[in-house]
């Protein structure tokens, strides 16, 4: 696994020119992209595709990053989850761009409950919350992002998000079953 130092390396070496490059770069970040995708589409070739398209857009405008900004992973990131909002607002022009969570068919969502998890109860607890609170849970627990990550691809404070987190897992405490909030914490969908 390559080290920050080198990922910098290789982004330098593609905005120079050198697009053969992003074969390590690809390498490094297409799994946790595609989980990422997968677990707010729910459905594998939505995922495949999103992630096809998240690295294109990325390979495209490698020239725009700039490391000031924030580490190339959560540039990454942002593409992705951009990425899904576009597909979302594509596939549904009328519905709510707030609840790109619920993506997944009803096939889906009843295809992992019959693998035994209890994924509606799940997305029940999680459909309460706002999609801000959502996204950064999903992204602490499920993604396995840092809090400093999720600062770059919100725009909020690293503190903000800690807070957010926690008060929000204080609130699924309080509103949900025991049960329930083991499987939100300790649910994330293996690929």
């Amino acid at each position: 696994m390559p080290d920050d130092s080198a990922i910098a390396s290789l982004v330098q070496s593609c905005q120079a020119g050198t697009l053969d490059d992003f074969d390590p770069i690809y390498r490094e970040f297409v799994k946790p992209i595609y989980g990422f995708i997968y677990r707010r589409t729910l459905h594998r070739e939505t995922a495949e595709d999103l992630t096809s398209v998240t690295f294109m857009k990325a390979l495209e405008n490698i020239h725009s990053y700039k490391s000031s900004k924030g580490a190339f992973g959560a540039w990454l990131y942002r593409i992705a989850r951009n990425t899904i909002t576009d597909s979302y607002r594509t596939s549904h022009p009328t519905a709510d761009i707030e609840n790109v969570w619920d993506l997944a068919s009803d096939d889906q969502t009843e295809t992992l409950t019959e693998h035994g998890m209890a994924f509606d109860q799940i997305q029940e607890a999680l459909q309460k919350l706002s999609p801000e609170k959502r996204d950064i849970i999903l992204m602490r627990l499920w993604d396995g992002l840092s809090y400093k990550e999720i600062a770059a691809i919100t725009g909020k404070t690293e503190s903000n998000c800690k807070v957010i987190f926690c008060r929000t897992l204080e609130r699924l405490r309080a509103e949900t079953s025991l049960a329930t909030l083991l499987l939100i914490l300790l649910t994330p969908f293996k690929l």
